[in-house]
């Protein structure tokens, strides 16, 4: 047995809308430096392994992979998903790996091939890109620590179960305070009754 199952012509589907305001501040921001700053540390380090392929390939390697990984932080503090925000915090423990370990390097000139380091963009800890490599990972992590969708939920209840008790403990402030005022009033109007009771009886005697 068929069954036909029609629509009516002047029948809609209702769409739900999303009237949130877009994000235009801080994240924004973050996401446009950490884009520029790797396209920056990446174009440069790929033109020069292309040119220069003999002169400090493994460093340059390392720029060139730094760079793509500022570009994916960028993607991922965009995103802000769960599987991105973990993809995030592995970019930025190996930017920051890199960031200590080149800087530390390049510092005590333990290596002897310090001088293969030094066109590292994290060498002496960023010097030549002002500090931004070993500055930027701290502030990106700092960035996904406050931005993380579940530390904003938690705090979003517990505020709203504080303003719950201070608004229950206010009502029953109020509460209290018109059942107070109410027995005033109605002891109020007891004396008066008794006071008018008793000259109304001295009246008639």
């Amino acid at each position: 047995m068929e069954r036909s199952f029609t629509m009516d012509e002047h029948s809609s589907v209702s769409t739900v809308q999303d009237t949130r305001r877009p994000a235009y501040g801080w994240g924004r921001i973050l996401v446009g430096v950490f884009a520029v700053f790797g396209a920056t540390v990446l174009v440069p380090s790929l033109v020069s392994l292309v040119r220069s392929p003999d002169e400090a390939p493994a460093v340059r390697s390392f720029n060139l992979l730094g760079g793509g990984l500022y570009i994916l932080l960028a993607v991922c503090v965009a995103h802000n998903g769960r599987r991105m925000r973990n993809i995030g915090w592995m970019c930025l423990g190996a930017l920051a790996t890199m960031a200590v370990l080149i800087g530390v390097l390049t510092l005590s000139d333990a290596s002897p091939s310090t001088a293969d380091l030094g066109v590292s963009v994290w060498a002496y800890w960023g010097r030549s890109r002002w500090y931004l490599p070993t500055v930027l990972p701290a502030v990106a992590a700092a960035w996904m620590w406050m931005s993380d969708p579940r530390r904003i939920v938690v705090n979003a209840e517990r505020i709203t179960e504080l303003s719950d008790t201070l608004t229950e403990s206010l009502t029953e402030k109020a509460r209290a305070v018109q059942e107070g005022r109410a027995l005033k009033s109605s002891r109020g109007d007891d004396q008066e009754f008794g006071t008018a009771s008793a000259s109304d009886r001295s009246e008639e005697q």
